[in-house]
């Protein structure tokens, strides 16, 4: 019985390094895939901060053109 039991108990530590073993492989795969989310996230928020820079100059532009235009528009109604 002793011999039976060490065979069993061999068995199941098996079963749990091979359990283990593909847990290991999968919290890797996961890593990688939380890198490449985290990197991806970071371009993502990079391009849209270019895009709300761009926005804003040419809203100040817009801005600037109108208040010109305002002010001449203003002068000649008055001359």
């Amino acid at each position: 019985m002793a011999g039976q039991e060490h065979i069993m108990i061999l068995q199941y530590l098996r079963n749990i390094t091979t359990k283990m073993s593909v847990l290991f492989d999968r919290v890797n795969q996961l890593q990688k895939r939380v890198d490449c989310l985290g990197k991806a996230c970071s371009e993502a928020f990079g391009q849209c901060k270019h895009v709300i820079q761009k926005l804003a100059e040419g809203v100040e532009e817009t801005r600037m053109d109108l208040s010109e235009y305002g002010g001449t528009i203003q002068e000649s109604t008055w001359a």
